[in-house]
């Protein structure tokens, strides 16, 4: 298999470095206070998904996410990682808790930022019923109809500054998305990460609750209040594990390391030094 993408921060040592874990549509760039704070302990690593990739492959080839999940055990074993400390967001957090599970030489302890926990049923639809997830799940019809082309990036981050999804974040850390999520096409910017490989990826929800339940790796789990992909009944039932620690925030969404990227580095920051 070709070398799997990926980008660093700070200098190499003979320590392992930490794993950083992009979401689904966010670039690893997008997290760069959270990334630099990291950096400040060791060298940062961040796999770049399958959407962006060079050439990007098709997304009809996603069935699972555990796909992607193998795809992290490919880059840890190219890279010559063991017994990492990694954190994640979202999607990112959930194919490196999988991952773990399958190879837990890999990884010794990680930080779930707002993981994608979805309900059976829900991820079972997705695979009995794809075509009519596609056409009525609302996130999925609308990653396919957002613009992916803008004239600039000044435009791109009008357009982003408008929706609620993005209310909570700073003029400073949505620049950060900006970019890091676009990139020059001739005389436009496109999205980095392709719409339809978002809207595939959200249509391919993989249930893995149940690991989540009775894991012994060391995690430490962060959600916002106003989440929309961890239900307060489940993360009430998921922290009977004791071997997690959770975090609440009270004031935050999905969008969390976006919108109070200073308080994950103040919560997360002794976790890791603790862990590495």
């Amino acid at each position: 298999m070709k070398q799997l993408p990926k980008m660093t921060w700070g200098k190499p040592t003979e320590q392992p470095a930490i794993y950083f874990a992009h979401a689904n549509a966010y670039p690893p760039g997008s997290y760069l206070p959270i990334i630099e704070a990291l950096a400040q302990k060791r060298q940062v690593v961040s796999y770049l998904q399958r959407p962006l990739w060079s050439p990007t492959p098709a997304p009809s080839e996603l069935k699972s996410w555990h796909q992607l999940s193998d795809d992290v055990i490919t880059f840890f074993e190219q890279n010559n990682m063991k017994n990492v400390v990694a954190v994640g967001h979202s999607l990112g957090s959930v194919t490196a808790f999988m991952a773990a599970q399958k190879r837990p030489d890999l990884i010794k302890a990680l930080v779930m930022i707002e993981p994608v926990t979805l309900p059976w049923f829900f991820c079972w639809l997705t695979r009995a019923f794809p075509s009519m997830v596609k056409k009525r799940v609302a996130i999925i019809q609308k990653a396919l109809g957002r613009p992916d082309r803008f004239a600039s990036k000044q435009e791109a981050f009008d357009f982003h500054r408008k929706p609620r999804a993005f209310k909570r974040i700073s003029d400073e850390n949505l620049w950060h998305y900006v970019n890091a999520g676009m990139v020059a096409d001739g005389d436009q910017f496109r999205l980095a990460f392709p719409r339809e490989w978002e809207a595939k990826i959200y249509g391919t929800a993989t249930y893995f609750r149940g690991q989540l339940l009775h894991s012994k790796l060391p995690v430490l789990a962060m959600r916002g209040a106003h989440s929309n992909t961890i239900d307060e009944k489940f993360w009430r039932k998921w922290q009977r594990n004791p071997n997690h620690r959770f975090i609440d925030f009270p004031d935050a969404g999905h969008l969390l390391p976006f919108e109070e990227p200073a308080a994950v580095i103040k919560q997360l920051m002794p976790f890791v030094e603790q862990q590495l």
